[in-house]
């Protein structure tokens, strides 16, 4: 079975409630890594992939278009569907 972690993160799994999110910690680490890359607009989005970087950084299947920061494994609650 695939879960939303087999593939590059998208806009919406910000609305997936079953997928995790990463520790504030690591969010502030890979935000503070934009913050300081030249493709980071003043509106914070990123002008590589075009996201809203502070909400990207908080999902564990992200990573940066330029290869700053990755991915991080976290487990998937998949509801049972009846």
């Amino acid at each position: 079975m695939s879960t939303p972690y087999d593939r590059p993160a998208r806009p919406w799994d910000l609305f997936n409630k079953n997928l995790g999110r990463v520790e504030t910690e690591i969010a502030d680490e890979r935000f503070s890594i934009c913050k300081t890359c030249d493709f980071l607009l003043p509106t914070g989005n990123c002008s590589k992939c075009g996201c809203f970087m502070s909400s990207k950084v908080k999902l564990p299947n992200a990573s940066c278009p330029e290869n700053k920061w990755g991915q991080v494994v976290l487990s998937y609650k998949d509801k049972e569907i009846k």
